[in-house]
């Protein structure tokens, strides 16, 4: 009788034994966790920042369209300019 208390004793310290593992285990997974997340977010805040900066950039950007028009105009301008300087 006593072999077999000493026996459940032995395996109930063992179960305790990893479960209080099982315990820091997971604590450890928690600090990684908030730290990711803490990363996660300033990535995120990086992110914002830079849509931002694109929107800007798109908005005072010179278009395809724009660049045409500035072409053809140039284009006449210095037409119209060799048409003063030779007549």
């Amino acid at each position: 009788m006593e072999k077999t208390l000493n026996l459940i004793l032995a395996e109930q310290k063992r179960q305790g034994d990893l479960l209080h593992q099982l315990i820091n285990a997971v604590a450890a997974t928690n600090v990684k966790l908030t730290e990711m997340d803490g990363r996660v977010a300033i990535i995120e805040k990086k992110l914002d920042s830079v849509f931002d900066e694109v929107k800007e950039i798109k908005a005072k950007m010179a278009t395809k369209h724009d660049l045409e028009y500035y072409d053809q105009m140039i284009s006449e301008h210095s037409r119209e300019i060799y048409k003063l300087k030779n007549h």
